[in-house]
């Protein structure tokens, strides 16, 4: 018996990968569990797992081949003997990526362009009709160059100013699709200043206190979820009227806190899962493992989507305030700066305290602006020491 490996569905927004590691070979053994691919997604790079023990029958894609969820990575047979075994859904040739390209190896695409083939018209001899680049040295002293064909207008790059292009990578691709879809949001921001005396003195307290270290990110995050635990609006999202129905709210059973991550890859969103019910132990370590995750390129589709509101925070770099954009799907973001110094007026005198400032910004579909302003005024007070923290 021949078992197909396909890229599984990681989430409502993944449609595609782009095969990034191929750790097996047709043969080698494998047993059930084991990584059969490396994919990276808009989201994440996924490890694909060999659903049961056998040996790799068939390898059915290439490294960098942009393929479709659902499509057939490797083949798991019993045996060595399975090598070659047809299976009936095995995909026609000549065989395409999924997005309606000739199926071909990195080097043998790169060879074609260079010398004007037409991949159309090359036959491959790969695995399921892959193009390799001997297909391509022998179509080219073949002489089987086609004519260029041209360019769409539509899709034509402006090259007039020279420089080099350089194609986004799938995270970028969907950092700018949903920044985009943000912009067709009705928003409006609100900010405060905070003194940040007592929460940096708790911050101190807490850590040595143990058994985690904690920082201001965490009491922030903490400060968040009980905010929006007393304000449940601000977990509501806006659903847009479709086939004659009319727009609704989608009130969340959790309030399921993102925390936005640099990366190198570019700015993506963990989410940490019923954060209003984590003790703070917990939810430090819980932040801690998903920004781990998150930067090493290993979320999990549990990890990612459907917050009810995110954290973003720029003190680190030393940035004083922002304003953060919101979330498709979400209708509150607080952005968060760094602790400055300033005089602020005390007892009938001056002194010198620290100050954080915050930047709340709302869907004005879902969170009106007396809502917002009270929420804000509640975040004030529980980090200028209202808050009771979980233990």
């Amino acid at each position: 018996m021949v078992t197909e490996v396909v890229l599984p569905q990681m989430g409502l927004e993944v449609a595609e990968g782009v095969v990034l590691a191929l750790p097996v070979e047709v043969g080698q053994a494998v047993a059930e569990g084991d990584v059969v691919a490396e994919v990276e997604t808009d989201k994440a790079i996924a490890e694909v797992p060999a659903p049961r023990a056998g040996v790799i029958t068939a390898i059915e894609v290439s490294l960098e081949d942009t393929i479709q969820v659902g499509t057939v990575i490797v083949r798991i047979g019993d045996s060595a003997d399975d090598v070659g075994e047809p299976v009936e859904s095995a995909p026609p040739k000549p065989a395409s990526n999924g997005n309606g390209r000739r199926r071909a190896a990195p080097i043998a695409r790169r060879a074609a362009v260079a010398n004007g083939i037409d991949l159309q018209l090359v036959t491959g001899t790969g695995p399921s009709g892959r193009i390799t680049l001997g297909d391509v040295e022998r179509a080219i002293a073949a002489g089987d160059q086609a004519p260029a064909r041209e360019t769409p207008a539509a899709v034509t790059p402006n090259v007039s100013g020279g420089g080099r292009l350089e194609p986004l990578s799938a995270t970028r691709q969907s950092i700018a699709r949903r920044l985009s879809e943000s912009q067709l949001v009705p928003q409006y921001t609100l900010s405060r200043e905070i003194d940040a005396g007592w929460l940096l003195a708790e911050k101190q307290r807490l850590s040595a206190a143990g058994p985690v270290k904690i920082g201001v990110l965490d009491l922030l995050l903490a400060g968040l979820a009980e905010t929006v635990a007393r304000h449940r609006t601000l977990a509501a999202s806006f659903v847009p009227g479709r086939d004659g129905q009319p727009p609704s709210y989608r009130h969340p059973e959790a309030i399921d806190l993102g925390v936005a991550v640099a990366t190198d890859r570019g700015l993506l969103v963990p989410v940490i899962r019923g954060a209003d019910g984590r003790t703070l132990p917990e939810l430090v370590l819980e932040r801690s493992r998903l920004v781990d995750l998150t930067r090493a390129g290993r979320l999990g589709p549990a990890d990612m989507g459907g917050a009810a509101a995110t954290l973003s925070s720029l003190g680190t770099f030393g940035v004083d305030s922002f304003t953060a954009m919101l979330n498709p799907g979400e209708s509150a973001i607080l952005a968060a700066g760094r602790a400055v110094e300033k005089l602020v007026p005390r007892e009938r005198g001056i002194a010198v305290a620290p100050l954080i400032s915050l930047t709340f910004t709302f869907d004005h579909r879902v969170v009106d602006g007396a809502l917002g302003g009270a929420a804000l005024s509640e975040l004030a007070d529980l980090l200028e020491g209202g808050i009771e923290w979980r233990l």
